[in-house]
């Protein structure tokens, strides 16, 4: 099943914004319309009209996070009726707490929901620094652990200061570079640096 992962906002409802997300790396996430949370332009562009999906959302017991799950389920609640999306809803209930405890909590839940042969999109956008590791730290664990599982896809949306541009981000090839550093450390490689470049067919230009 797909399976698409974010975290609720701590920031006031007030305080939240919306605007349209310009896709920075990936057409596919091109969504003309003003949102609040970047999870809607990966839904949209990476499930077919009439698809049964699964959303996690870790949840922080906040006022902020509560309110603003309860406004980002409506948002998908109107997507799903757009494309005709069966959702089922999962949290990750957490306390408002920054802990080692409560962070590998989110992990052990997390983990626990990723199956078999899933697809899986996630934004990372949102909640502190230490969550955005752990959702990737599990996105890691399910891809390397379970059996046939896919990363369809990592977002991290980001609003610029000084104009106002909003852009998001596919950043899905950070989980295999990742991968890729891995074994390279592990067979000793001496500079890693030109290999990567290799494997990701990267120019001069892009250096």
């Amino acid at each position: 099943m797909k399976k698409f992962i974010c975290v609720s906002p701590f920031q006031p409802a007030g305080k939240l914004g919306s605007g349209i997300y310009f896709p920075a790396n990936s057409d596919r996430l091109r969504y003309d319309k003003e949102i609040s949370f970047p999870i809607i332009p990966v839904i949209n562009g990476y499930t077919d009209n009439g698809e049964e999906i699964t959303v996690i959302t870790v949840v922080t017991e906040y006022e902020n996070t509560l309110a603003n799950y309860k406004t980002m389920k409506k948002a998908v609640d109107e997507l799903a009726k757009e494309k005709d999306l069966k959702i089922n809803y999962k949290e990750i209930k957490v306390a408002y707490d920054s802990n080692l405890e409560v962070q590998l909590g989110i992990f052990t839940q997390l983990i626990d929901m990723i199956s078999d042969n899933d697809k899986i999109y996630c934004d990372i956008t949102f909640g502190t620094k230490v969550m955005n590791q752990i959702l990737t730290m599990s996105v890691n664990y399910g891809y390397r652990v379970r059996k046939d599982v896919m990363v369809g896809c990592m977002v991290y949306g980001e609003k610029e200061h000084n104009t106002g541009l909003m852009k998001i981000y596919d950043i899905t090839s950070l989980i295999f570079l990742d991968e890729i550093v891995r074994l390279m450390a592990e067979k000793g490689v001496g500079d890693p640096t030109d290999a990567i470049k290799m494997l990701m067919d990267w120019g001069d230009e892009d250096a």
